[in-house]
């Protein structure tokens, strides 16, 4: 059985064992897990554990879902180790996380610190230093010499990183490099992240063997100097330093000297770098500060670099995964139009993305009667897509020569709603033609109405007889039935069709596709679909689509 670790701002850690089914998180009291947290919406996440999977669905959050650093839409698989945040609320699956780092809450002394330096003082030095003029004076070439050991540092710290590694691996080497350079007693890297963005400690270096079971308690003064001001601070022996009240948190961890710096990208501060000295070693000094934000500003870059590596493999690995679906989508899609006797049809799928949640299809029920299926899946992309697979299934198992139409879309409804989310919904008709009498018995759940359009011009539309699948469980639905004479010309769309608008803002609309339909009635139906798909691309050139749209055209030849 699998557990979660969850890490409130402030209070007790909790576990929780996953079993099987759903697990709600949010600020309300009536989820399974309720969190006393502001940024939490109400309902904010689902966990549902299955088949040895674990997944998180957002639920409609205000402030979304990050998992490993990185916000997530939708519905997503978490594995153990990985780290989920919701508002300030962290959380893990199978693994503790780092919890002996705390930024304190401590008085703000009114007086500055032993060294603040402002990043351009230390990125953008200026050319002309006297050290480099002449070396007259001892003191310029203690500072020359100093200043060669940095960019020697530098140089090989450069050299260090140049190879691409994940960024977890590379937020250690960072810390692993640091301390080799800048001895300290313990140090701590954190970087920004969730919605609102709060510092996440990532990495903790304990080098002094009686620190170890100690908590690391960061002044949040140090801290907000840091990453809200851009500065980077020094501070030498608080103890005895009289602008520090004896509560502070840099005095309680009786500190000898520490250094906390932005970790700067050349855009933002995406995190900071603290380090801290209590007992044997020297003091920091000002050119440990220079080179803790040298170095600091390397990383940062150098994650920011990683970062942007992963997010391209990543969307490359989704593009694969994307055409693979694309095309799998397509072969659930009928790649031929079924020859019927006395009956011609045709249809079209335009998915607005690589996928969508558009579907029609064609299944042959017994010699003379044949099954046409539309439907219009809520939202768009891969939720969307594989809710219409599912549905797709489904129906399949459902249909038989004996079914029973208006029992059967009621099964898919209560099928649709056990195995979506709250706000996913879809709209559905089905057809069955009777290839021999040219009757047609249909049931519409909550549809776009299909347009029936004989030879005299007239419309008959096939009104929804039923609400649209999932919304509600055991909704009730009824088949109705109609009759195609000779010529008439039955056509099934989705709102993708109707509702396109043009560079000027108008809409495709439905009287457009009837005036076609009856401009052209002599068309087969593949002509007409071909010519439609015509006039609707050509209407909305230039105009990005925002829907999938899917039409079917059915004529009756005889």
């Amino acid at each position: 059985m699998a557990t979660l670790y969850v890490y409130p701002k402030r209070g007790e850690t909790l576990t929780i064992p996953l079993g099987r089914g759903e697990v709600s998180i949010g600020r309300s009291a009536d989820n399974t897990l309720a969190l006393p947290d502001p940024f939490c919406s109400s309902r904010h996440a689902v966990l549902v554990q299955s088949e040895g999977r674990c997944l998180i669905r957002d639920a409609g959050s205000k402030n979304g879902i990050f998992v490993n650093g990185k916000r997530v839409a939708g519905e997503v698989e978490i594995r153990p180790g990985d780290e989920i945040l919701l508002g300030q609320t962290r959380l893990s699956l199978d693994r503790q996380l780092l919890t002996n780092v705390e930024v304190s809450d401590g008085p703000q002394p009114s007086t500055s610190f032993n060294t603040i330096m402002r990043l351009n003082e230390i990125l953008m030095k200026p050319a002309d230093q006297p050290a480099t003029r002449a070396l007259a004076k001892p003191e310029d070439l203690e500072r020359l010499r100093a200043e060669h050991r940095m960019y020697a540092v530098m140089t090989e710290v450069s050299q260090a990183l140049l190879l691409h590694r994940p960024v977890g691996e590379l937020l250690d080497y960072i810390m692993d490099l640091i301390c080799q350079y800048l001895p300290m007693d313990r140090g701590v890297l954190l970087l920004k992240e969730g919605s609102p963005e709060q510092l996440i400690p990532k990495v903790v270096r304990i080098n002094e063997p009686s620190l170890k079971n100690q908590k690391l308690l960061l002044s949040q003064t140090i801290v907000n100097m840091a990453n809200e001001q851009q500065l980077a601070v020094r501070t030498l022996d608080a103890s005895t330093d009289p602008r520090f009240k004896a509560r502070d948190s840099i005095i309680t961890s009786h500190i000898h000297s520490a250094a906390c710096v932005p970790l700067w990208n050349n855009e933002k501060v995406i995190g900071i770098i603290y380090a801290d000295r209590v007992s044997h070693l020297e003091q920091f000094s000002e050119e440990d500060l220079r080179l803790l934000t040298l170095l600091s500003n390397l990383a940062a870059v150098k994650i920011e670099n990683s970062r942007k590596v992963e997010q391209t493999i990543e969307k490359e690995r989704m593009d694969k995964e994307l055409a693979l679906a694309a095309q799998i989508q397509r072969d659930f899609m009928p790649k031929n139009s079924p020859l019927m006797k006395g009956f011609e049809v045709s249809g079209l799928n335009l998915p607005c993305y690589e996928v969508g949640g558009d579907y029609f299809d064609f299944i042959p029920i017994d010699h003379e009667r044949m099954g046409i299926a539309v439907a219009d899946v809520s939202g768009k992309g891969v939720s969307a897509a594989l809710l219409m697979a599912s549905l797709r299934a489904s129906l399949h198992t459902e249909l038989n020569p004996g079914t029973n139409l208006a029992a059967m879309t009621a099964r898919l409804n209560d099928f649709v709603h056990r195995s979506s989310a709250a706000n996913s919904f879809i709209t559905f008709v089905f057809c069955e033609l009777n290839l021999r009498t040219g009757g047609v018995r249909y049931v519409n759940a909550g549809h776009n109405p299909p347009v029936v359009l004989n030879g005299r011009g007239k419309t008959e539309r096939l009104d929804p007889c039923g609400l649209c699948l999932g919304m509600f469980p055991g909704s009730a639905y009824e088949a109705k039935q109609t009759k195609v004479e000779s010529g008439d010309i039955i056509l099934i769309f989705t709102d993708g069709l109707t509702e396109s608008r043009n560079k000027s803002g108008q809409e495709f609309g439905e009287e457009r596709i009837i005036d076609f339909l009856r401009r052209n009635f002599h068309l087969s139906a593949n002509e007409l679909l071909q010519e439609l798909k015509a006039l609707f691309q050509e209407f909305t050139a230039g105009v990005n689509p925002f829907d999938d749209t899917t039409l079917v055209i059915i004529k009756r030849t005889a």
